[in-house]
Order: C-alpha cells, then sequence, then structure tokens
C-alpha cells in the first residue's frame, strides 16, 4: 500500500494505523491486512502473517469499540476465530496447518471472550465459545 508515495509492508501499516487510532487508522488497518491476505494466499502456514491478520482484526475491532460500532467491532473478531475454526475442521488439510490454526484459536477466543464482558452475547453463543475455549487450553487436549 503506497501512503503520500511511500510504500509501505504490512508492520508499517499497522505501526501507523496504532500511532493515530482514529478514523484514519482504519485503512491502514484494512490496507495490512490486505497485505496479509495476499502473503496467506502464496503460504497459509506462514505463522507470522496469520498472528498478524489476527492482530489487524483485533486492532480494527478496538477502533470500532472506540468510536461505538459494537456491531462491527464483534464481526472483526469473529472473522480470524471463525476462519480459524473452519481450517481446523476442514477435510483433508495437513495436520501442520491444522495445528497452527489450532493454536490461532486460542487467541481468537480470548479476544472475543473478552469482548463479551463488555458487551454480553446470548447464553448459548457463550456456551459454545466457553467450550471451545476450554477445548484449546487444557493441558490433556490433544490435537488429531
Amino acid at each position: 500500500m503506497q501512503v503520500w508515495g511511500i510504500t509501505m509492508n504490512w508492520q508499517q501499516l499497522m505501526t501507523k494505523g496504532n500511532d493515530c487510532f482514529n478514523q484514519q487508522a482504519q485503512g491502514y488497518y484494512e490496507g495490512a491486512i490486505e497485505q496479509l491476505d495476499a502473503m496467506l494466499l502464496e503460504n497459509p502456514k506462514q505463522v507470522e502473517a496469520i498472528q498478524g491478520w489476527i492482530c489487524g482484526y483485533h486492532n480494527l475491532s478496538a477502533l470500532h469499540v472506540k468510536t461505538g460500532n459494537v456491531v462491527e467491532a464483534q464481526r472483526c473478531l469473529l472473522i480470524p476465530h471463525q476462519s480459524m475454526m473452519h481450517l481446523i475442521e476442514q477435510e483433508g488439510l495437513d495436520d501442520d496447518h491444522k495445528l497452527i490454526a489450532f493454536r490461532a484459536t486460542k487467541i481468537t477466543l480470548t479476544a472475543l471472550l473478552e469482548f463479551t464482558q463488555d458487551f454480553p452475547i446470548c447464553q448459548s453463543c457463550s456456551d459454545r465459545l466457553m467450550t471451545q475455549y476450554l477445548a484449546v487450553t487444557q493441558p490433556e487436549s490433544r490435537f488429531h
């Protein structure tokens, strides 16, 4: 992405977004997410890109909370979570990729559960998130 004629990578875009953390930040975060999407299309097992992608959506969520758009904030938390859950459940995906997704759900679930402390959700959805969280955080959890 180019900003004022300067090409920026996803890390620079995230930093710029964090520095200004206002409506302008949204464009930086979305630009970083677009770059990370492209990186993940080329190499879906790139852990740093997955973490950055999740972080970009979490930053967008925090920005939307700040501006009072709770529905959009929740959507920005659900996108990476549901994507990682989809990978875990996907047939034919290799074990390394599923393990990366499994570990990423710890991050996405933690953020969602923290969000629900301030913005409660229905009991059924809350129970499902808690069940998922317990499954990925239990010491005896195994990945198959």
